[in-house]
């Protein structure tokens, strides 16, 4: 009798994780048919205004490979540290990679806001900022997620996506930098990106 038990335990235990493989793969597939590859043409053109106060078009993205994020200059921890590590690995490395900064709260990051910002991570970042439902259009077009959350003196974060894009020199999508991604990895990514 109990030997019986032990077998249909396994037997349950077995196709417990047998579906659970079978749900992993399915998942994994689908979610790899949304990933944009290479070459994929994303973001929508855009007139927006860099920190200096100039206007600034989606044929900025074209000419050479460059890096795109989306932050916001009141972030605690992602968006310096991402701006650091680029700028960081981007300079080991000897690329000349120009990097752009859309800001995600353009409310507050006025073209003045940034431009006190931006100089401690680097000559080469490039801040984007205008109107919002513009910059909402933009960062929408290249899927990023947005959620602006109130804190308790009366003010507000915004929680968002913190993938870096990596563009062609023609301006399409090449690839992408994950949060807190291996250097190794990542230095390797910029080196494929700059041969391209």
């Amino acid at each position: 009798m109990m030997a019986f038990f032990w077998s249909r335990k396994k037997l349950l235990l077995f196709a417990v994780l047998a579906v659970s493989a079978l749900i992993f793969v399915v998942s994994d597939q689908l979610a790899r048919k949304h990933i944009p590859q290479p070459g994929f043409s994303i973001g929508a053109p855009f007139s927006l205004i860099d920190h200096h106060g100039m206007p600034i078009y989606q044929t900025v993205f074209e000419g050479k490979p460059s890096l795109l994020f989306f932050g916001f200059t009141y972030c605690p921890e992602v968006c310096p540290t991402t701006l650091v590590d680029l700028t960081r690995l981007t300079e080991e490395l000897n690329l000349q990679i120009p990097i752009y900064f859309v800001t995600l709260d353009p409310e507050r990051d006025t073209p003045q806001q940034l431009a006190d910002y931006l100089p401690y991570f680097g000559e080469r970042i490039t801040g984007i900022t205008g109107d919002i439902d513009a910059v909402l259009s933009l960062s929408e077009s290249w899927g990023i997620y947005r959620k602006k959350i109130p804190t308790s003196d009366g003010d507000y974060t915004i929680d968002h996506t913190s993938t870096v894009f990596m563009l062609s020199h023609t301006g399409d999508f090449a690839g992408t930098i994950a949060w807190k991604e291996d250097s190794k990895v990542v230095k390797q990514k910029l080196l494929r990106l700059a041969s391209r």
